[in-house]
């Protein structure tokens, strides 16, 4: 593993650039509505290239460097798993589809808005985590974390506002709210940072489980947003900006590599 020269300024610095993702996921569904959420499939298929990249070409080699590789696999696999067992706690009392039986369950919108903005804060609690760790490593798997945590939280903020104004919150108080459960990546990146810096033997056993979280964001949440839109060049599309998202994540390493 390569000796860190980051500071705590960098994750923070890092996961406030995170968290404006709510912030110009807000002003583009302000500024241009419905073709805002049109747009932001095209971003979702960069953000599954450089989870995945992050994830494979960052993390599991990093963790493969300093640990065995049955226990990293085992943490990868058991990350994965975390995560759906996370996602399914959020799910369990509203299902996702906002809109759902809207005329028969009034009552499920502003309870489904209630749900989008815990279960962000604690998706961006989570990310913040990977990013403390992340630049426990190296400076460069940290900025790799945060391009990956960038590019997906940009989309998904994008949906979670029209969900908060589409369940009638007012806009000021939609952005503010949406903002707020943002913040909870620096405090999530600032824990996670000062655990792997003043216990080094941690990061081997994170590491694995923050690649596997990764994989699932790409691959369970966000792959299949992407075949609402049909047709073979709007895959070829999606595919190409995959293999960008990939190639950004691999040009990172490139500058500095083991």
């Amino acid at each position: 593993m390569v000796e860190s020269a980051v500071t705590w300024t960098w994750p923070v610095l890092a996961g406030i650039a995170a968290s404006s993702a709510a912030l110009i996921g807000s002003g583009l569904i302000l500024l241009l509505g419905e073709r805002a959420q049109r747009a932001a499939t095209w971003l979702l298929a960069y953000a599954i290239g450089t989870l995945l990249g992050a994830a494979t070409l960052g993390m599991i080699p990093e963790a493969l460097e300093i640990a065995p590789v049955d226990r990293t696999m085992w943490l990868f696999l058991g990350g994965m798993l975390g995560f759906v067992a996370v996602e399914r706690a959020l799910r369990w009392r509203h299902p996702h589809e906002p809109h759902a039986d809207r005329a028969h369950h009034p009552e499920m919108e502003p309870a489904t808005a209630l749900m989008i903005l815990w279960g962000d804060a604690l998706h961006n609690l989570i990310d913040g985590f990977v990013l403390g760790v992340s630049f426990g490593v190296s400076p460069e798997a940290g900025l790799a974390a945060a391009i990956a945590i960038f590019a997906h939280e940009v989309p998904q903020e994008i949906g979670d506002f029209a969900i908060l104004i589409g369940a009638g919150m007012p806009k000021r108080k939609a952005i503010v709210l949406n903002y707020l459960a943002a913040l909870t990546v620096i405090p999530g990146a600032l824990i996670a940072y000062h655990w792997a810096s003043t216990s080094a033997g941690v990061i081997p056993w994170l590491l694995p489980v923050a690649a596997g979280g990764f994989v699932y964001i790409a691959l369970a949440n966000l792959v299949p947003a992407l075949h609402h839109r049909r047709g073979a060049w709007v895959g070829a599309i999606q595919l190409a900006l995959i293999g960008v998202g990939v190639g950004t994540i691999w040009m990172i390493g490139q500058a500095h590599p083991h």
